[in-house]
């Protein structure tokens, strides 16, 4: 246990992004004709990141990947993506 994908919007407040994230236990990705990023936000629900915020994702250990989708409305995308694992959370 312990484990999370944190997203931080490191842009000013004004500018939020779309964040999908979606974790598979199995070793197939979320891919599909339309492509991996469409599918994504087709099973996923986007969460509004707004500037200077942090979305904290936990997932379960028995995950085996997890993809992240970030998407803003044209404007600047600043962001860090960082994945938590075990109790310390050692980032990497």
């Amino acid at each position: 246990s312990g484990n999370a994908i944190a997203i931080r919007n490191t842009a000013n407040v004004e500018f939020p992004l779309h964040a999908c994230i979606g974790c598979n236990t199995d070793d197939e990705e979320i891919t599909s004709s339309i492509g991996p990023a469409r599918k994504l936000a087709e099973v996923s629900t986007p969460r509004i990141v707004q500037g200077g915020a942090v979305l904290t994702v936990p997932f379960d250990p028995a995950v085996k990947s997890v993809q992240v989708m970030l998407a803003t409305d044209g404007r600047p995308l600043n962001a860090r993506v960082e994945l938590l694992q075990g109790p310390n959370n050692s980032r990497q």
